[in-house]
């Protein structure tokens, strides 16, 4: 996706977003990590992977929940956390066995992720860099893994064909993302949606198709039709000792979506997708 309609140069754009992400990783950066690697595994369970129906604490825990389960197994595999924020995901993976490389375009996020990974013994490596200019060796990665993060990095050129080149013949990648096809939903994501300098491109299933059409095995899992008002939903406050209370509400309207998406057609105005891609 280029940027249309902007007078502002890529490195412009790129600048910009540097410059939000660092003041945004940099404002929570002492309260990122736990002290213990388990209370850590706690809050990245209840926090990230665990549906929001189920009483998570994200409204995306769904899908990422999914995600994680299509994954599978990650012992001994090359893994890469894309545009890995804090290195959450990563750290995660590790801790079940994988080996971890990540990368960020926010110095401080890889600072506060490095830290994490010392603190807990895990093995992890962040590093400062540009989905567009990544120094990883060719056919390196067994596995490429992102939440949230191809809505960054689609604008850029060349970062398509360096996330293909990372990955290995037969290896796979798998990313998140939410979906802008459908008005209604776009039109709720005015009051909610970050400052345009956070670098949010809002994603299209084309667009998408056209960020993956080098790899010759794409598939687009979309999901949240009517349980996308979930995003109306007030998240609650996260204690890290707390137990989930499922929500029925949300669950009754998780299992109609469901029903109703059984109508492949109603599918294109989901609001969330799963990108799995295979080299």
């Amino acid at each position: 996706m280029a940027v249309a309609g902007s007078n502002r140069s890529v490195d412009g754009v790129r600048n910009a977003e540097r410059k939000w992400h660092d003041a945004h990783y940099d404002a929570h950066a002492a309260s990122a990590y736990p002290e213990s690697l388990d209370d850590f595994l706690n809050i990245f369970v209840k926090g990230q992977i665990s549906r929001f129906s189920d009483g998570g604490w994200s409204w995306w825990g769904d899908a990422r929940r999914e995600a994680i389960d299509a994954i599978g197994d990650v012992r001994g595999l090359r893994v890469l956390d894309y545009g890995c924020g804090y290195g959450n995901l990563g750290l995660y993976l590790s801790r079940n066995g994988a080996q971890v490389w990540g990368f960020d375009l926010s110095q401080p996020a890889i600072e506060a992720a490095n830290q994490a990974a010392r603190r807990y013994g895990l093995a992890a490596e962040f590093l400062e860099m540009d989905a567009a200019r990544l120094s990883y060796p060719d056919d390196f990665f067994d596995l490429v893994v992102g939440f949230g993060v191809l809505h960054h990095v689609i604008k850029y050129p060349e970062a398509d064909a360096h996330l293909f080149r990372v990955l290995r013949s037969g290896g796979r990648a798998v990313f998140h993302e939410t979906l802008w096809d459908n008005p209604l939903i776009n039109f709720a994501r005015r009051f909610t949606s970050e400052h345009s300098d956070a670098g949010d491109a809002h994603l299209t299933e084309q667009e998408i198709l056209r960020f993956c059409r080098r790899f010759p095995q794409v598939q687009l899992e979309k999901r949240h039709l009517f349980y996308m008002l979930k995003r109306l939903a007030k998240l609650p406050r996260m204690e890290w000792h707390a137990e989930l209370e499922p929500r029925p509400l949300w669950q009754a309207l998780s299992s109609l979506d469901q029903q109703i998406l059984r109508l492949r057609p109603l599918r294109y105005f989901c609001g969330e997708v799963l990108v799995y891609l295979e080299k």
